[in-house]
């Protein structure tokens, strides 16, 4: 039986961080998520849960986690990569370049020392990058598709 309520708490924690993470998900991170999981409503079922502190802190820790990182992992068509003086100008110029032509893309300029790169777009799958890849192909030949960690959930179309 124990097994079964740790599950239906990592269910019902995954699911109510999910929401936060939406646009508009407006679940308060100043109170426990399990005062707002037992909180009584008029008309609504109620929630009784039951389970060690140790439980307790180990999905605060998990929700503390989740809240650390800047993104989830993703894929972006990068078109340039370059290192010296004159990178960051490049890099400039690359996006001014993909502006021109695809004025309703994101792109996105990097620095991570010493590289600047220029990306594109934000996809959640490497199948869905692929179509702007190859429209990108006939400016930047070597463009490719590269995954990165750290879009935000907001960045998806």
């Amino acid at each position: 039986m124990k097994r079964y309520s740790l599950a239906a708490v990592f269910l019902i924690v995954i699911v109510f961080e999910g929401i936060a993470q939406l646009p508009g998900g407006n679940l308060s991170s100043e109170t426990d998520i399990f005062d707002r999981l037992e909180k009584t409503e008029d008309g609504k079922g109620i929630i009784t849960i039951e389970q060690s502190e140790r439980m307790e802190g180990l999905v605060a820790t998990h929700i503390a986690m989740n809240r650390r990182t800047a993104g989830v992992e993703g894929f972006r068509v990068q078109l340039f990569s370059g290192v010296g003086s004159k990178a960051r100008q490049e890099a400039l110029d690359v996006k001014a370049k993909v502006l021109s032509e695809f004025p309703d893309e994101r792109i996105f300029i990097e620095y991570s020392a010493p590289f600047w790169r220029v990306r594109v777009g934000s996809f959640r799958h490497k199948h869905e990058a692929l179509p702007l890849l190859e429209k990108l192909r006939k400016l930047f030949p070597a463009c490719y598709v590269v995954k990165t960690n750290d879009i935000p959930l907001r960045a998806f179309k």
